[in-house]
């Protein structure tokens, strides 16, 4: 018998000579339990599962009415077969009107035991077989709903009409979506088949995808409205709606959205998605199919795996985009090669290149990296702080000083992001290689070792042990002598007068400047050039 069981009496006797009863019938339960009292028994059921209670009627510390009265306070749905030897009406009226399903009087004969046990199991039978269908009822009709809220959302987008107050389904569409007074983005979503036939998924595992997708999307924190449902008419892909008030931080919310979610998919399922996004509408849908689908035909030259944004077609279509630096980028990116990183991001985000299409070539390029750097990550999921600091944000802008500084902000992103599960010393080194670079850039202005430890994010006495280790000589005795190297140059090479020599590499006090010259070479800076003219 598939039923757990518990007997319960005072007597050991009676309680062995039930259990043996029970097997001689081929009763014998799944889980046989056995309590002495009734608060033992009650211990019993608030710890273990049990489906039948067989009880006496009389017991010490409680009879057996007020222990099925205390059980139906916590488990309504358990059965009691009630064992007495009284055949008093009271206590049988009692009995019938706490739900006990059998009761059964002393002597107890074989063939009612078995009876009374038999239709206590097949009531409970009964009762899952009821439970399961309704729960398959509501199954379906929330399935039905779903499916109707799909296809109404489906239609809507098809057939280029705006979200109006119109069918219920409509209205509904506008409870989940609020579209009021806001800008709308509409995307495709597309599940790259390539990454989920080759890992933990098969094709038929799509409506599994689809509901992880789905989840995912609604569950990540976002200041837009969002809906997502299922292409209906393509099982690899689903529509996306984004809405906002504003429509600027629409697009940047949007991106921020998109970005978290593909690297959640990407780390936890192992799902590469690629996401066409319209242009931002005003409080209508229509054309934001087309929009959305002619953004994801871009994957057929750029790649799987991105985001591609309707505003972004002219720029993407360019002759001049860069698509083999990106590749190149993105092998220098795998092995982590620093100093190969930093051209390419020169090369890529050059001054000819920004001026030429502004700031929608560094959005769509800042993107594309972004999503480079989640998809090689080691990280399981990359922390949102992270990623957050990853996305292009208007502000951004303000921050920069130049060009160049844009340049060395994403680089720095690129070499934290990549050596976030390497060693510390690693990434300390790349940003140290970096700084000497901007050291020759401007080594004649005023440089001390705190701004450049702030710059590239390190303590004052790291970033010390760190330069000297990969230099041989510490940041102030670099700089000095690539002064006076460069000094040295201009003394032989050109006419310039001593001041202006000394102001050229970095000193405004020409007196400080011939202390620091004579005592490093032995000789004047006039003794120097008399010396090394030809």
């Amino acid at each position: 018998m598939d039923k757990r069981v518990l007997i319960v009496d005072d007597e050991d006797l009676i309680r062995q000579g039930m259990v043996a009863r029970l097997q001689y019938l081929n009763l014998k339960p799944v889980q046989l339990y056995e309590a002495e009292s009734g608060l033992a028994a009650i211990e019993i059921l608030k710890n273990q599962p049990v489906d039948i209670v067989i009880t006496d009627i009389r017991m010490a510390d409680m009879d057996g009415l007020t222990l099925i009265r205390r059980v139906k306070s916590f488990l309504p749905d358990i059965h009691f077969i009630i064992i007495s030897g009284y055949a008093e009406f009271e206590y049988a009226e009692q009995a019938i009107r706490l739900g006990v399903t059998a009761y059964l009087l002393k002597p107890i004969s074989n063939e009612a035991l078995k009876k009374a046990v038999e239709e206590v199991a097949e009531r409970i039978d009964e009762k899952k077989k009821e439970r399961q269908m309704i729960q398959k009822g509501i199954r379906s009709m929330e399935e039905n709903r779903t499916y109707l809220f799909e296809k109404t959302v489906n239609d809507l987008l098809l057939n280029q009409e705006a979200i109006g107050a119109g069918t219920t389904l409509e209205t509904a569409v506008l409870q989940k979506f609020p579209l009021l007074n806001r800008y709308v983005m509409v995307m495709i979503i597309h599940i790259d088949g390539d990454s989920y036939e080759q890992n933990y998924f098969e094709c038929k595992d799509i409506d599994l995808i689809q509901f992880s997708i789905k989840n995912v999307f609604m569950e990540l924190s976002s200041p837009c409205g969002k809906l997502i449902v299922s292409n209906l008419g393509n099982s690899n892909q689903l529509y996306a709606l984004t809405s906002h008030e504003n429509k600027n931080q629409l697009r940047l919310e949007t991106e921020r959205l998109l970005t978290i979610f593909s690297n959640v998919m990407r780390k936890k399922l192992r799902i590469s998605l690629t996401v066409g996004v319209s242009a931002a509408l005003m409080e209508t849908v229509k054309n934001g199919v087309e929009e959305a689908r002619e953004s994801l035909t871009q994957r057929v030259i750029h790649g799987n795996s991105n985001l591609y944004f309707y505003d972004d077609i002219r720029v993407l279509s360019a002759d001049q985009f860069p698509v083999s630096e990106l590749n190149m980028l993105r092998r220098y990116i795998e092995r982590h090669d620093a100093e190969h990183i930093e051209v390419m991001i020169q090369d890529i985000f050059s001054d000819e290149n920004i001026k030429k299409y502004n700031t929608s070539y560094v959005r769509i390029l800042w993107t594309r990296i972004t999503n480079m750097i989640l998809s090689l990550s080691n990280s399981a999921v990359m922390d949102p702080d992270k990623i957050e600091k990853l996305v292009m944000k208007p502000e951004l802008f303000d921050s920069f000083r130049s060009l160049e500084d844009l340049r060395r902000h994403l680089y720095l992103l690129i070499m934290d992001c990549m050596n976030a599960d390497a060693d510390p010393d690693g990434n300390a080194k790349n940003k140290v290689k970096l700084s000497i670079k901007y050291i020759r850039d401007n080594y004649n202005r005023d440089i001390s070792v705190n701004e450049l430890a702030e710059k590239y994010s390190l303590s004052p006495n790291y970033y010390s042990t760190i330069f000297k280790r990969e230099t041989g000589q510490t940041t102030v005795n670099y700089i000095k002598e690539l002064r006076l190297n460069k000094a040295c140059d201009y003394l032989v090479n050109s006419g310039k007068s001593i001041a202006d020599i000394s102001k050229e590499v970095g000193y405004e006090d020409s007196q400080y400047f011939f202390r620091v010259f004579k005592k490093t070479t032995g000789l004047t800076p006039l003794e120097y050039r008399k010396a090394h003219r030809r």
